[in-house]
């Protein structure tokens, strides 16, 4: 009786005992959590109401996408949606469009919670791929850039790339976002402030120009081509983006990136013509016309996006490229870029790796009777691409003469030494080698000699006094320290005794400059020993690339088994002990257990690399061994997966049907770990039907003596690894006024990775690096991580990083945010 005449309670487990407190301000929250818990689509149009009528927070609409998603029945029981645990739960977009759509149609921006839950929105449409919402994103895209809704709109902008079925509707209106006219670029403020408008604007434009290539690239709308390539020339910032998305529409982008090459490319000249792109003018572009420098960005990107499709029918485009003199391929802050028009030709060449361009290269760089001599950097890009083009020995007695000379470049030597050890085949190459590294060995004994007498005794009693004075500074030190606290001192006693604390300092600021003078002749003596041991040993390792050609006689299956190798080089020291083929500076056989670690380890590369490039000279022939650099591609070694990355599109038949999963493995594999490869993102994200694309080859580690070549890589890493060379060593390179132009074309580098490292290098030691039109560029930056950078730099008296401070993990672990 009294249970029917208070009512029966309502049902906790029912939706609708919830949604009708939706509005009970006491009980709204409560409400809300356990129709989330509930997991019941039906209280999404209550909860729609609730949303509308409430201003829109953004905790109802993330209820209302998470209840409209479906569940498998796996999904269902793993939250305890018992109701759905045998049969899943369907999909209820139907019943969340309609809020979906509001939120984009009535978005508020003066409304935070309004524009936050637009974004929501937007990926909930993307998710969903629900066509009826297309127009309100498409709308949404329309409206004007403001600070407080560009966020909202580069969500919506990147859910429009899901849209698949939808994908004519969807190109065409991200292609409006990619043709709009550019604001005015920083650089050309006519003042600071002036600047942070021009770099608020231009920030915002990347952003969403960025995010739009990127959806064009998912969704591979052949009808956004022309756009695309277009937009590399307009917005060269947002190259990366570009390249990415051009490799993953396959063909018919290969075909208009080789007009471009070809210069017949009617729109993409047009362009050039009215923005008189082949010219610099000054970052304002107000320079007088006899005063602009040609450049040549037209052929530079292009001949970078072609690499990636490793397509030998290009190759005739590239090589009739080669002839036309090397520009820079821009400038900045009035410095021109290290890298020409060559520097990715070349790199391209040396990912496709077709034998048609070997005589042309090896032309280049021996030199051609009747022909000007090619100049240096051309002549240094050729020796390193004909590795990896030629078939046969021509060549190789010419690059060990190369290697040899000790009137060459050190740079040419060392590349001439790479090709030599890439293609030599013989025990007598293996000897030839080891001539070499005598030499070097004999010179590092010679000085190690001459160090360790005099020049040793000198520095280890020029260490001695400097300790005593020292000793009798700090002594000094310490004494003016407490007399400042000793009460029972008059103030003639303080200040003698602190005017000895300041004599004792003098004397010490002289006792370190005679010290100096005293240990330099020691030091160098030293480092010029360790460096030519270091150079014998670049000659040494190297046999371990022509041992396994040794080894192997051509077998593919010996190559492919180099991946079983042990990675700390004790299997490759084995091999090469076998052969009996390298030699100490006496003559006898060298004792390889003794070498390093890392010494050891570069045995175990050379090997690899050579095989690596001996199967993808096969082909096709290498198919059968696909899986094995597929599993291989998780090496924590840069140069192992370097090498198969660039091996694999060579081999691998098309299309692959398991070389996604498992290179999406091998990205797993590498996250988090620092100085790996950054190809595999690339090569992931580039595999279309048509072929296996990887994004770059990296080169090897960047020394001291090579930063100036360095810069003008066209390898990113290795532009990188310059720019942290630079900032470790600080003002004894950014001393020259090279490497500091250097860094600051760097600075406008198409790799986000490099710009960042560029800038700590410019920062880390002085500040007349940068200049103000550069820190506005840099605030504009379209990569977020790069502006992450310059935000959190300390707020001293110049705006940049000082030494020591913020750390750049950026610059630290640079392709992990690819």
């Amino acid at each position: 009786m009294a249970a029917s005449q208070t009512g029966c309670p309502d049902n906790k487990y029912k939706a609708s005992t919830w949604t009708k407190k939706l509005n009970d301000p006491r009980e709204a929250e409560r409400a809300v959590t356990q129709l989330e818990q509930l997991g019941d689509p039906s209280a999404i149009p209550a909860l729609g109401q609730a949303w509308s009528e409430q201003g829109k927070p953004v905790r109802l609409l993330q209820v209302i996408i998470s209840l409209a998603r479906p569940l498998t029945p796996k999904e269902a029981e793993e939250k305890f949606f018992t109701d759905y645990k045998d049969t899943g739960r369907p999909a209820s977009w139907d019943k969340a469009l309609p809020f979906l759509k509001q939120a984009l149609d009535e978005v508020d921006e003066a409304n935070q919670r309004s524009g936050d839950s637009a974004s929501k929105a937007a990926a909930a449409l993307g998710e969903a791929a629900l066509p009826d919402g297309l127009e309100s994103m498409i709308k949404f895209t329309e409206k004007p850039t403001t600070k407080k809704l560009y966020a909202a709109q580069v969500d919506v902008i990147k859910a429009m790339g899901k849209f698949e079925s939808e994908k004519a509707r969807a190109s065409a209106a991200l292609i409006k976002v990619i043709d709009r006219e550019p604001p005015d670029h920083p650089r050309t403020a006519k003042d600071k402030q002036d600047g942070a408008v021009l770099g608020e604007k231009y920030g915002l434009f990347l952003s969403q120009v960025g995010s739009a290539i990127n959806s064009l690239g998912e969704l591979r709308a052949q009808n956004s081509v022309k756009p695309l390539v277009l937009a590399m020339y307009r917005v060269p910032a947002l190259a990366d983006q570009l390249r990415r998305a051009l490799v993953a529409l396959g063909p018919v982008a290969e075909e208009e990136l080789r007009k471009v090459l070809q210069g017949k490319h009617q729109e993409v000249n047009d362009l050039f013509a009215a923005k008189k792109l082949d010219k610099y003018c000054g970052d304002k572009n107000e320079a007088p016309p006899d005063q602009c420098q040609p450049v040549s960005m037209k052929d530079f990107y292009a001949a970078v996006v072609l690499g990636d499709f490793y397509d030998p029918k290009v190759v005739p485009d590239l090589i009739a490229a080669l002839a036309r003199p090397p520009l820079p391929s821009s400038y900045q802050d009035d410095a021109p870029s290290p890298s020409t028009q060559h520097n990715a030709i070349f790199d391209a060449l040396r990912k496709i790796g077709s034998a048609e361009g070997a005589a042309t290269v090896r032309g280049l760089w021996m030199g051609e009777k009747g022909k000007k001599d090619t100049d240096a950097s051309t002549r240094l890009l050729a020796v390193g691409a004909y590795a990896f083009l030629t078939r046969d020995q021509q060549g190789v007695k010419e690059l060990a003469a190369i290697a040899a000379d000790n009137k060459a470049e050190d740079n040419l030597r060392q590349e001439a030494a790479n090709a030599f050890a890439r293609l030599a085949t013989s025990d007598a190459d293996i000897a030839v080698l080891g001539v070499l590294a005598k030499k070097y060995l004999d010179e590092s004994n010679k000085r190690r000699k001459e160090a360790d007498g005099k020049p040793k005794a000198d520095h280890d009693a020029a260490d001695k006094v400097l300790e005593g004075v020292k000793k009798t500074n700090d002594e000094a030190k310490l004494a003016a320290l407490k007399a400042t606290k000793d009460t029972s001192l008059t103030i003639e006693q303080i200040k003698a005794i602190t005017e000895t604390a300041k004599k004792s300092d003098e004397a010490f600021k002289a006792a370190k400059k005679v010290h100096k003078e005293k240990t330099s002749p020691y030091k160098q003596l030293d480092q010029d020993s360790k460096n030519y041991r270091s150079f014998a040993r670049m000659f040494q390792t190297h046999a371990a690339r022509i041992a396994v050609a040794i080894r192997c006689k051509g077998e593919l299956q010996c190559y492919a088994n180099t991946l079983k190798l042990k990675p700390d080089g004790s299997d490759s020291v084995k091999n090469l002990e076998t052969l009996k083929l390298i030699k100490d500076e006496n003559g006898q056989l060298e004792d390889l257990d003794k070498w390093s670690k890392e010494e050891k380890v570069g045995l175990f590369e050379g090997e690899v690399e050579r095989a690596m490039l001996e199967l993808g000279k096969a082909g096709p022939k290498a198919a059968q061994f696909t899986d094995a650099l597929l599993d291989g591609a998780k090496s924590d070694n840069r140069l192992v997966r370097q090498s198969i990355l660039l091996a694999l599109p060579k081999i691998a038949k098309v299309p692959c049907a398991n070389c996604e999963a498992k290179l999406d493995t091998a990205i797993k594999a590498g996250e988090g770990k620092v100085g790996l490869a950054p190809n595999l993102p690339s090569v992931l994200a580039t595999w279309t039907a048509a072929e296996l694309s990887a994004e770059r080859e990296l080169e090897g580690d960047v020394a001291v003596a090579q930063v100036n070549a360095a810069f003008a890589s066209a390898s990113p890493l290795v532009r990188w690894a310059s720019a942290r060379v630079c900032a470790r060593l600080g003002s004894h390179v950014l001393a020259s006024s090279y490497p500091r132009h250097g860094l600051r074309a760097l600075v406008g580098d198409p790799e986000a990775v490099v710009r960042a490292a560029a800038i700590f290098a410019l920062t880390s030691e002085t500040f007349e690096g940068v200049r103000e039109r550069q820190v506005v560029a840099i605030e504009a930056d379209g990569d977020p991580l790069v502006r992450e950078l310059f935000a959190s730099r300390p707020r001293i008296d110049h705006p940049l990083l000082s030494p020591g401070e913020s750390p750049c993990r950026v610059c630290d672990e640079p392709w992990h945010h690819s």
